[in-house]
């Protein structure tokens, strides 16, 4: 199989805000650790595929519907089997045009440059390939993630959850050009929101990437992040119930965690990986729950001291009529070979949906790529509407959603994946 790729950075010096965690006031004041973007496409008897990744909160689709179309035509890799992933860092410039501005104003001269960075990563990646072999391996690394959505008597809690569901596990595949390692992919599944602070920073991605870039000399590391909408990183608070702020200490402490995994694959016995490609997307609506009366949306905007709620419900009110009833949403698989795949789902998707991607494909290993090709809003489960909290409800406020999604859209998804699982 060939191999081709492509690293740049996508730090900037611009006047921008950073994006995350609900804060208007998080200006930028410089950069921490430099954030990427890097795209790599793998072809094998004229078949192309290639994933994209970038230290952003998500990728906006409306712009990659162009960066597509204009790959397709230039590199002949089919739009569709380009696979765009966000780490999902809480520490780089806002790329997401439809977002709540109080969160992370959109800056268009900063998300310009972006993702004109990111098509040209695709065009050079194309331009790269080589002949390589490839290697896959897996590992547990528990103690960096925990369950967030913590339910005490049937009552929600923004809390770690240890007996909540997570996956820990660590998907590695090694791309070797005879004795020298080309590139390190690795997955893994929890929110890079360990600090809030005003630097841009990869979080701990960033530092997982530079420990195995310094212990394997050469080598790039791409990370692939996994469906995390509920799993947090453990920096649970001194009571063991809610969480602390975290630290660029944090930060270091689980990247290398991470990287120490990753590297125990590298080192250790690895199974082809080889075989054909081949890709498949389903695109279709997903249902929004009912809009509120204006008047309560009113009522909500009086009541509410917070300055992001304000602008939020005033934006309700004034398109109240525009607002819409369903909302596109894709799935997306591509197949690396003979027993692998990487199924890529929008959005802040939580934690079990990647559990019902490997049962719909019990026969090949699946890494299920989370904040994928879009971005709007949280993808949770139906059950999770009956207990409420963060994830089903109030983050809608944050994509602009009147009242988020219908609790049918676990239904909707699974009927849509199952049609490209067969």
């Amino acid at each position: 199989m060939k191999i081709g790729l492509c690293r740049k950075c996508i730090s900037t010096d611009m006047k921008i805000n950073l994006a995350g965690f609900g804060n208007p006031n998080r200006k930028f004041t410089g950069v921490h650790d430099d954030i990427y973007a890097t795209a790599v496409v793998f072809e094998e008897n004229g078949s192309k595929a290639c994933i994209v990744t970038a230290d952003v909160l998500g990728f906006d689709r409306d712009m990659l519907k162009y960066i597509r179309a204009f790959v397709e035509e230039r590199t002949g890799i089919p739009g569709n089997a380009i696979l765009f992933n966000a780490s999902h860092t809480h520490s780089a410039p806002q790329v997401l045009i439809g977002c709540n501005p109080e969160i992370g104003g959109y800056v268009a001269e900063y998300a310009h440059f972006f993702y004109d960075t990111v098509l040209d990563t695709v065009i050079k990646a194309d331009k790269d390939l080589e002949d390589c072999i490839l290697s896959r391996g897996e590992v547990e690394c528990y103690g960096i993630g925990v369950n967030r959505r913590r339910i005490e008597n049937g009552v929600y809690h923004f809390a770690a959850f240890e007996e909540g569901l997570r996956n820990d596990e660590v998907s590695v595949i090694k791309a070797s050009v005879g004795d020298r390692v080309k590139a390190v992919l690795f997955s893994f599944t929890c929110h890079p929101s360990t600090t809030g602070f005003d630097e841009i920073s990869a979080d701990y991605p960033g530092a997982a990437r530079r420990a195995i870039e310094e212990s394997v000399p050469g080598a790039v590391a791409v990370f692939i992040q996994g469906c995390c909408g509920n799993i947090r990183v453990r920096t649970v608070a001194p009571k063991g119930f809610g969480f602390r702020g975290g630290t660029y200490e944090d930060v270091a402490m689980f990247g290398n965690m991470l990287a120490d995994k990753v590297i125990s694959v590298l080192s250790g016995e690895m199974a082809p990986l080889k075989g054909s490609i081949s890709h498949n997307m389903s695109t279709f609506n997903v249902p929004l729950a009912d809009k509120s009366s204006k008047e309560e949306y009113e009522a909500l905007r009086d009541e509410t001291n917070v300055q992001y709620l304000k602008y939020t419900f005033n934006y309700f009110i004034e398109n109240y009529d525009a607002l819409p009833l369903t909302m596109i949403y894709s799935v997306q698989r591509i197949d690396l070979g003979d027993n692998y795949s990487f199924v890529a789902l929008e959005g802040e998707v939580c934690v079990e949906y990647d559990f019902h991607m490997k049962k719909l494909l019990p026969h090949r290993h699946v890494v299920t790529a989370g904040y994928s090709n879009g971005s709007p809003g949280y993808i949770c489960t139906s059950d999770m509407y009956s207990y409420g909290g963060y994830e089903p409800n109030d983050s809608a406020r944050c994509y602009l959603l009147p009242n988020g999604f219908d609790p049918t859209i676990e239904q909707v998804i699974l009927e849509h994946a199952k049609e490209i699982m067969k």
